[in-house]
């Protein structure tokens, strides 16, 4: 038996299904020449251009793709639009490098912030890179040591709350009962172990003949995020640091052999900013 549909039930359904896509062209100039399946306008899929769909979602959708989904499908596929997000988004539109930039699609590290900028002077991007790959002197730092880290686009204090991105520090960031904050007026952190925030007592030292005071410490140095130069080797401890016995770098590695080499270069970041304390081939943890 066939069966008819009243033509009110399809006149509604008509009406929800083009409310559900055209609304994403609303807020955009009206005089734009619409170029995909008629509702996008000009310069939709274009990097730069003023009606660029990533301006649109991070400026008027606040990035909640979920009116997006409406059209393109729950995966973005191609959905009632018949038009995929994944041909430019492989994995989902969703992954972290899609809005932060990076290669990691784990982490989205930044070498591009949200506002586009890629040089290191802008406070989205910054020293991201630096931190999460790694240094001359450092191991790659976790994105948890400053952040928490959402397990999801629609986690809770993710794309719900107002720039600039909240700072919670975890980790080696604390070690040494290190209390770190970042003040987000001046652009730098202070306090946080990786910049010098640790103080060895001589008391409860098993090394004391290597002291010139109570205690060897670093220079709790408060780095700019966007001047690389303020991190740089001999700021987050003097060389030697201060309370130690006189030393030229030529010699570190006759007490700090495998950590430094007679340059004083580092040779093996684990045994450097890693919470504690290498000398004479063993490892003893911060006070």
């Amino acid at each position: 038996m066939r069966t008819t549909f009243p033509f009110a039930v399809v006149v509604v359904f008509a009406m929800m299904l083009w409310s559900s896509c055209s609304e994403l062209r609303d807020p955009l100039p009206t005089n734009s020449p619409a170029v995909i399946s008629g509702v996008h306008p000009a310069g939709w899929v274009q990097v730069g251009a003023q009606n660029f769909h990533g301006l649109f979602i991070a400026n008027s959708l606040r990035w909640d793709l979920r009116n997006c989904q409406a059209c393109h499908g729950q995966n973005y596929a191609g959905g009632i639009a018949n038009s995929s997000c994944l041909t430019c988004h492989p994995n989902t539109p969703e992954d972290c490098t899609v809005c932060h930039g990076g290669t990691d699609n784990q982490t989205g590290a930044p070498p591009r912030d949200l506002a586009d900028n890629t040089n290191t002077t802008a406070r989205g991007v910054g020293q991201h890179t630096l931190h999460l790959a790694g240094g001359d002197i450092a191991n790659p730092t976790e994105c948890t040591t400053c952040h928490v880290v959402p397990t999801s686009l629609y986690f809770a204090g993710h794309i719900d709350s107002d720039l600039p991105a909240e700072l919670t520090f975890t980790g080696l960031a604390l070690a040494d009962g290190a209390a770190p904050s970042y003040n987000s007026g001046a652009g730098s952190c202070a306090n946080s172990y990786c910049h010098g925030n640790w103080s060895l007592p001589r008391a409860q030292s098993q090394l004391s003949g290597f002291y010139t005071a109570d205690f060897i410490q670093g220079n709790a140095l408060a780095p700019g995020w966007t001047d690389p130069a303020t991190g740089a080797c001999g700021t987050c401890h003097s060389l030697p640091p201060t309370g130690h016995i006189p030393a030229d770098l030529s010699g570190c590695d006759n007490c700090h052999s495998g950590v430094v080499d007679n340059d004083g270069n580092i040779i093996d970041k684990s045994k450097h900013v890693n919470g504690m304390v290498n000398v004479f081939g063993q490892e003893y943890p911060m006070f």
